[in-house]
C-alpha cells in the first residue's frame, strides 16, 4: 500500500478531491472542522443563488467509516420568496453525510484500487422518505449517493493518485447523475518542506463541470487550506483544521 495523506472533499466537507469523491480515507479518530466559501454553483442553484458559507464536523473511525454533519447559511434577504423567519443571514440548512470504505488499495492483489460508498443529506427534517424519484419538493438540497474508487501511484515527480466515481441523487432541479473522473498530484519537492507537508495538485470532472485546484497541508497535517477554479469560471476556497481523538 502507498502511503498517503488524504486530501479533502471541501464542498461537502468531507474526504475527495474538491467537488467529487474519492476512495481515500482519513485515519482512524481524525476530527476536522470544513469552513468554506462557496459560489452559486457550487451548491443546489435553486435555492442559492448567491454566494454564501458553508461549515461541518467529520469524524473517522476504523479508518473505514466517516460521518459528518454539515451546515450551509441561507441568506432569506436573497430568497426569491423570502419569509418574515428568514429575513436575515442566521437560517441554514443542515445535512448529514457517511462514507464507508468497503476495499482498501491494494486488498486481494496489488493493483486493487480502495473502494468507498457514501451518501450525503438522506434525510429531511419534511419527514421524506426518498423512496420516490425525485425529492426536489422537500429539503435534501444535498442529496445524493455514490461509489468511488481510487489508486495512487509513487513516480519520481512525487505521489499520482487516480480517480474514478459516479453519483446519483434523486432531485430533478438539481442532477448530480452521472460518472465523475479526476487526478492529483503531489510533487515531490513540496512535500515535507520545514511547515509545508503536501501540495495537492488537482483536476477533476464532478459530472457537471470540470474544475482545477489545489490542496495544501501545513503544521503536520492539522490544517489544510484548499484554493478551486470550477468550471475555470468561479471561485471557491477554504480551511480545514484535523485533530485525533484517539
Amino acid at each position: 500500500m502507498v502511503p498517503l495523506a488524504v486530501s479533502a472533499q471541501f464542498t461537502d466537507a468531507t474526504t475527495g478531491l474538491l467537488q467529487m469523491p474519492s476512495a481515500e480515507m482519513q485515519k482512524s479518530g481524525t476530527f476536522f472542522i470544513t469552513n468554506n466559501f462557496l459560489n452559486p454553483n457550487a451548491t443546489p442553484t435553486p435555492k442559492w443563488i448567491y454566494t454564501t458559507f458553508s461549515y461541518g464536523f467529520s469524524i473517522a473511525f476504523w479508518s473505514r467509516l466517516e460521518v459528518a454533519y454539515v451546515c450551509t447559511i441561507i441568506d432569506g434577504k436573497k430568497q426569491r420568496n423570502p419569509s418574515q423567519r428568514d429575513m436575515v443571514m442566521f437560517n441554514q440548512d443542515r445535512h448529514f453525510a457517511a462514507r464507508f470504505q468497503v476495499m482498501r488499495e491494494g486488498d486481494l492483489w496489488e493493483y486493487m484500487p480502495s473502494i468507498v460508498v457514501g451518501l450525503s443529506d438522506p434525510v429531511s427534517n419534511k419527514g421524506a422518505d426518498y423512496i420516490g424519484s425525485d425529492v426536489s419538493a422537500n429539503n435534501g438540497y444535498f442529496n445524493r449517493t455514490y461509489i468511488a474508487a481510487s489508486k495512487h501511484f509513487k513516480t519520481p515527480v512525487g505521489l499520482v493518485s487516480g480517480h474514478l466515481a459516479y453519483i446519483y441523487n434523486r432531485r430533478l432541479d438539481y442532477r448530480l447523475n452521472g460518472p465523475c473522473a479526476g487526478v492529483c498530484w503531489s510533487p515531490v519537492w513540496l512535500t515535507n518542506q520545514g511547515i509545508l507537508d503536501e501540495v495537492k495538485i488537482i483536476a477533476e470532472y464532478d459530472s457537471r463541470t470540470v474544475n482545477v485546484g489545489t490542496v495544501v497541508s501545513l503544521f503536520g497535517d492539522h490544517v489544510e487550506g484548499m484554493f478551486e477554479w470550477q468550471g475555470f469560471r468561479w471561485i471557491n476556497f477554504g480551511v480545514r483544521f484535523k485533530i485525533s481523538v484517539k
